[in-house]
């Protein structure tokens, strides 16, 4: 795979995921999704682990540096 193939690829998993992180978080802000009192504490982890997931994706991005073979 050619570096800018990679970097599609790295886009497009991002984005799949920030959005469907955002959905599901926008239908649990929004009352759409009921909880079952037993499965509260489950779904809280679940959500939790899911924005430390987006946390490292954002400092994937602002960290990383390119470092291309290619002459400019």
């Amino acid at each position: 795979m050619t570096h800018r193939e990679t970097g599609y690829a790295q886009i497009i998993l991002t984005m799949v995921f920030l959005i469907g992180y955002f959905v599901v978080l926008s239908d649990f802000i929004h009352g759409r999704v009921k909880v079952d009192p037993t499965w509260r504490d489950t779904l809280q982890t679940l959500l939790s682990v899911l924005t430390a997931g987006v946390l490292l994706i954002l400092q994937y991005w602002f960290s990383r540096h390119r470092q291309s073979e290619e002459p400019k």
